[in-house]
């Protein structure tokens, strides 16, 4: 196990479901990895992999929520990992693993319906007023009714309305 191919998996989990240049590690990516790789055991649970990730983040600049390869390395000597697998190297079982899995995600619609749904032009009854003729929104102007404010006083609120023969 090198220090390179566990520093590629470190990059692999700090840019899942986020941003593609990003260095840090979040808890949530660690105990993701941590999941994938099945090291959780009885003795060690996501619950103390949180501790464990305060602990490092604490020795770490005030104010930081993320680790950085060097302190992901402290993670997996802390004693605690160790204890929890004593026959076992952690990064090794880590650089071993496939890269983030996408269990338990949603995945892209596979009924096709999504166009109808975005087709204005099949809108029937009042959701057809929201929209003009070339489907772009009409605004709140298409889904209320905005009564005219003028008349001959200020709270009228019916102008054109009245009889005009009186």
């Amino acid at each position: 196990m090198s220090d390179s191919d566990l520093k590629a998996k470190f990059l692999e989990y700090c840019t899942f479901g986020g941003q593609k240049d990003k260095t840090t590690i979040t808890t949530k990516n660690v105990n993701k990895m941590f999941k994938d790789c099945n090291i959780f055991n009885k003795k060690f649970n996501s619950n103390a992999l949180d501790i464990a990730f305060s602990k490092i983040l604490s020795k770490g600049p005030k104010g930081a929520k993320e680790l950085n390869f060097q302190q992901f390395k402290d993670l997996l000597a802390l004693q605690e990992i160790k204890d929890a697998h004593k026959d076992k190297d952690i990064a090794s079982i880590i650089t071993g693993g496939g890269g983030p899995s996408l269990a338990g995600t949603t995945g892209t619609s596979k009924t096709g319906n999504v166009a109808g749904m975005t087709d204005t032009s099949k809108y029937t009854g009042s959701h057809k007023e929201r929209f003009d003729e070339s489907g772009k929104g009409k605004g709140i102007g298409g889904r209320a009714d905005i009564a005219d404010g003028s008349g001959y006083v200020g709270n009228y609120k019916g102008a054109g309305t009245y009889d005009a023969t009186h």
